[in-house]
């Protein structure tokens, strides 16, 4: 599991920013996502929309070798 924090200011309208990050995946150009989980979601009082999420994926790599 990798576990990663990231922040962007994007100048856009709040409605477009949100709308683009709640429909992200599924996606056919990254059919590696397979589905997202919202653990977490709340807008804190400067309304910055924190969002916590759980991706599976599956990205093709090969199998663990057996001992």
């Amino acid at each position: 599991m990798k576990i990663w924090t990231s922040e962007h200011i994007f100048n856009h309208q709040w409605e477009t920013v949100t709308k683009a990050a709640m429909q992200k995946y599924p996606n056919p150009m990254n059919t590696s996502v397979i589905g997202v989980d919202v653990l977490n979601r709340s807008v804190d009082t400067e309304g910055r929309l924190h969002s916590t999420r759980l991706l599976s994926t599956e990205w093709g790599s090969r199998p663990w070798p057996s001992l």
